[in-house]
């Protein structure tokens, strides 16, 4: 009889690829695969549609949001009360599980009903209703994608909730995995526990990767990539350092640049250096490594606090890797856990020393082209997505029959 897999979530696929890059995994595998969320937005549940591959794969919200498809009173109620309990943690500092989303008994009931044979949670939301199914009496492994009690720290964040979830997740699932070793270590040692965090990079597919001759690099650019480009991302860093490289080189920022802030960009960018600053639009994932291909050195400029950013690893610094260039990153945990496997390619740099910065680009310049074959072999072997399915395939198959 083939087993049955629910993946718990609260947000479209489109916006969380662990989740949908799992039900893929097991479904080719040979499980049947249920996804529970909820929904906001019928032009993203379309976008959600085109990421699952498989027939197997069942995709439900038991609360769909979407206006015009539930009663408008309905979804009033639901978001005020959600909005409410965020306001009650804010001033009288009392957590509940509505601060992390909504009508959390709406989907512990639903997944109940599902009788699956695991599940598996995912995101914050997922901890609270993944704790109500193993106090249920049914087996829950948890995917912990960032270390929630220690990011964005604003005064409605439940962190005393989200602690102790997080300590329940790994204490009692029957796994619990995160997206880099820097963070199961914190959470091992936050709560004390004797259980293994494992350990499931933010892979990209082998399929993604460029062949050895498609780059057009050039030998003195700098590129940086995000959704957004704004301020606090470093930026302001990386135009500090500038002003000490006497090198001339581009700096090429690929996103989509919020209002006003190019104009804040260019009148501190040291033109009078002959430095050039040329600001790309956003541009489609399946798009992106070839153009970040075609520069020299690729700037994984990430910030070491809150203690998340620190243990992350960022999707900038392994697409970078695919795309066979080298790289100057900040010296978070999580990316110095990169830099361990590419010490031809990488190096660190203190956050906030944009004179080191600026030598450490002086000596990237100079060195040659990375060795594009063994970068892309020691990827596929340890970040890539492949390398990842088959560590989740073989976690799963472990506990599914105990």
């Amino acid at each position: 009889m083939t087993k049955k897999i629910c993946l718990i979530s609260d947000l479209h696929l489109s916006s969380n690829p662990r989740v949908w890059k799992e039900a893929n995994a097991l479904a080719a595998a040979g499980y049947d695969v249920v996804i529970l969320t909820m929904w906001t937005s019928a032009e993203r549940r379309e976008k959600d549609v085109l990421l699952i591959h498989h027939p197997n794969i069942s995709y439900k919200a038991p609360l769909n949001l979407i206006p015009g498809e539930i009663h408008f009173l309905k979804r009033f109620i639901v978001r005020l009360r959600s909005r409410l309990a965020r306001e009650i943690k804010r001033w009288l500092n009392v957590d509940s599980a509505w601060c992390l989303g909504y009508a959390p008994q709406i989907m512990t009931k639903a997944a109940l009903n599902e009788k699956a044979d695991l599940y598996i949670a995912h995101t914050e939301f997922g901890i609270v209703i993944g704790k109500e199914l193993i106090l249920k009496g049914a087996k829950v492994a948890f995917d912990i994608e960032d270390w929630y009690s220690h990011d964005y720290l604003v005064p409605e964040r439940p962190v005393s909730l989200l602690k102790s979830l997080e300590k329940f997740a790994v204490g009692n699932g029957i796994y619990c995995s995160c997206p880099s070793q820097s963070m199961a270590t914190a959470l091992q040692r936050s709560y004390s526990s004797k259980k293994a965090v494992q350990v499931l990079y933010n892979g990209f597919s082998i399929k993604e990767n460029i062949a050895e001759n498609d780059a057009m690099g050039s030998s003195s650019s700098l590129v940086w990539f995000s959704q957004t480009i704004g301020p606090g991302r470093g930026l302001e860093t990386i135009l500090k350092a500038l002003c000490d490289l006497k090198t001339k080189i581009e700096l090429h920022l690929v996103g989509d640049c919020v209002k006003g802030y190019d104009t804040e960009l260019k009148n501190i960018f040291p033109f009078e250096k002959g430095h050039q600053l040329i600001i790309h639009p956003a541009v489609k994932h399946h798009e992106l490594i070839n153009i970040l291909a075609r520069h020299s050195i690729g700037l994984a400029i990430e910030n070491k606090t809150p203690e998340n950013k620190n243990t992350t690893i960022s999707n900038k610094i392994l697409q970078y890797l695919q795309a066979g260039i080298k790289i100057l990153a900040t010296d978070t945990a999580g990316q110095h856990e990169v830099a361990a496997y590419f010490k031809n390619s990488i190096v660190t740099v203190p956050v906030d020393r944009p004179d080191l910065w600026a030598k450490q680009i002086e000596d990237l310049l100079q060195l040659p082209p990375v060795n594009r074959t063994a970068q892309l072999q020691q990827f596929n072997a340890v970040f890539s997505w492949e390398a990842q399915e088959k560590k989740l395939l073989e976690l799963v198959q472990r506990v599914i029959n105990e």
